[in-house]
């Protein structure tokens, strides 16, 4: 398996990227803070459209990045880059969008059950 570097180090504290975080008013996960990242990032040559950074007590547990693609061609050649990586979590839509999420693997069972 070949080795991705992450944009973000799960475990860091949220002093971080303090100044490149916006706040979310909704929780995904009950009483931890959910922010969205305002910078840009690119991940395996693609910028995410969106990417949630998942704190509790100002420690990163959980990031979320969402891409969109124009078409079914884009996404499959993004697919090809991230296929059989088993610590990501990985959402596949019909609209050419995948949700790529990591982190504390006791939090996305429970974002994702």
């Amino acid at each position: 398996m070949k080795l991705i570097k992450l944009p973000f180090e799960i475990g860091k504290e949220y002093e971080n990227w303090e100044f490149d975080l916006e706040i979310l008013n909704t929780e995904r996960i009950k009483g931890f803070d959910s922010y969205i990242y305002i910078r840009e990032i690119v991940f395996l040559g693609v910028n995410p459209r969106y990417t949630e950074l998942i704190f509790s007590l100002d420690v990163l547990q959980v990031v979320i990045m969402v891409f969109e693609f124009n078409s079914l061609a884009e996404q499959n050649l993004f697919q090809q880059k991230i296929e059989q990586r088993e610590f990501l979590c990985i959402q596949y839509s019909d609209e050419y969008k995948i949700e790529i999420t990591y982190g504390n693997s006791k939090y996305l069972e429970t974002i994702y059950k």
